[in-house]
């Protein structure tokens, strides 16, 4: 998974965060299902969620000018 944030625009990161947030989250369940342990990838889980809020704020910023 490639995290690129080189974009034309700045409102297009957090559509690139969202991207890898959704990445993140597939990694966490290909792992918990290839182990059997629904506890293995859970930080795939935490940083998605971050990522998350991360794009919201990007939003946010970006809003006010386009």
């Amino acid at each position: 998974m490639d995290l690129d944030l080189d974009v034309d625009t700045p409102e297009k990161v957090a559509g690139v965060l969202r991207d890898a947030a959704d990445a993140y989250y597939q990694a966490e369940g290909d792992l918990s299902s290839a182990w059997s342990d629904e506890n293995a990838g859970k930080v795939w889980t935490k940083i998605a969620r971050i990522l998350e809020r991360a794009a919201v704020a990007v939003d946010k910023a970006t809003r006010n000018y386009y």
